[in-house]
């Protein structure tokens, strides 16, 4: 990994690489400044001090350590957090009793919920940060393709096919008799209306504009229309919705340096929008964000780990720890990776 020093770029060795690693996870730990004496020791003494003391000061001059003013050690800066997450870390095994009691706690439950807000529960505390989790949806789904089956004089079934070849149908119901020459034309312009629109696109004021600006050719046709397109309309939003769950909010009184930021990332929790915008993890990835990494201000003082798993036929869901920035990063990238392997089974079942 190359990085920038006085606008040149040099290569940091693997001797500072361990170092740098020393210094980040013993501080995680213990949240103190770490003088060069304990990464020798740390190291087994197969370094002296000095040489220690030489590498820490290289690795001060690169940003990626920073030396309090009221003590002789060093701690990790934010840089240098994002170093180590992007070129030292790895995620260990979990071990086989650990396993088996995951499998226990969440074998034989019958809904989404259930399953996501135990693994949340479990996440929070073996990581001690907040936990975040959507259920499986599709951000891209499309409208491929809309009928309506008339099933009685005043009664339809309204069919709505999507691009990842999922169908979903609601009983639509009139006041009126619906003309049997009435569908077919109804089914041209509900397609061309409709088709290749994102679920997403299908809000309540679009179907209001649909209204406001289709030339109706008399009441009747109002009449039926208004009640077809609310019903694509809830259709469109059933497929759309979608459920976080948060556990582990106390964890964050656990972290002096967060005593200011707490109300802050409370509110923050409450907004499921903006919880759904740190989502960005592609699948089958695990992203990470640190400090001003994260983009948005109001969480700079924290860190954030992201997965994103694939349940096949539903869509993608989301797994996500948000904690300080010095946490234990190896025991989050562990159980991220390990749950967003498992989780795609167990939600598929419960589909």
């Amino acid at each position: 990994m190359l990085i920038a020093q006085g606008g040149e770029f040099v290569n940091l060795d693997e001797r500072k690489k361990r170092i740098l690693a020393v210094v980040v996870e013993e501080y995680i730990v213990n949240h103190k400044p770490i003088c060069s004496s304990w990464v020798a020791n740390l190291l087994g003494n197969c370094l002296s001090s000095a040489t220690i003391r030489n590498e820490m000061a290289f690795l001060y001059e690169l940003g990626l350590l920073e030396q309090p003013h009221t003590s002789a050690g060093r701690i990790p800066s934010v840089n240098g957090y994002r170093f180590y997450t992007e070129n030292i870390l790895r995620s260990r095994e979990i071990d086989n009793l650990t396993r088996e009691k995951i499998t226990f706690l969440l074998e034989g439950h019958a809904d989404q919920k259930t399953i996501l807000t135990r693994v949340c529960s479990l996440l929070a505390k073996v990581t001690r940060c907040v936990v975040t989790a959507s259920t499986p949806h599709s951000k891209t789904d499309k409208i491929q393709h809309l009928e309506v089956i008339q099933t009685a004089a005043d009664l339809c079934v309204i069919v709505l096919a999507t691009t990842s070849s999922k169908s979903s149908h609601k009983i639509c119901r009139f006041n009126h008799t619906l003309p049997s020459n009435f569908v077919e034309g109804l089914n041209t312009f509900l397609n061309n209306t409709f088709s290749n629109r994102y679920l997403t696109e299908v809000t309540h004021s679009f179907v209001e504009s649909i209204i406001a600006t289709t030339p109706l050719t008399n009441n009747l046709f109002n009449t039926i229309l208004a009640p077809i397109l609310f019903t694509i309309y809830q259709i469109c939003l059933d497929n759309c919705n979608i459920d976080i769950y948060t556990k582990g909010r106390s964890n964050l009184l656990l972290y002096s340096e967060l005593a200011q930021n707490v109300k802050i990332i409370l509110d923050f929790l409450e907004d499921h929008k903006k919880i759904l915008e740190l989502m960005t993890a592609p699948p089958g990835n695990l992203e990470i964000k640190v400090g001003q990494n994260i983009g948005s201000s109001e969480l700079r003082p924290f860190s954030i780990l992201n997965a994103c798993y694939t349940v096949k036929g539903i869509g993608d869901a989301h797994i996500m720890t948000i904690g300080p920035v010095r946490v234990e990063y190896q025991i989050g990238v562990t159980y991220l990776k390990y749950f967003s392997e498992l989780l795609p089974e167990y939600l598929k079942q419960k589909s």
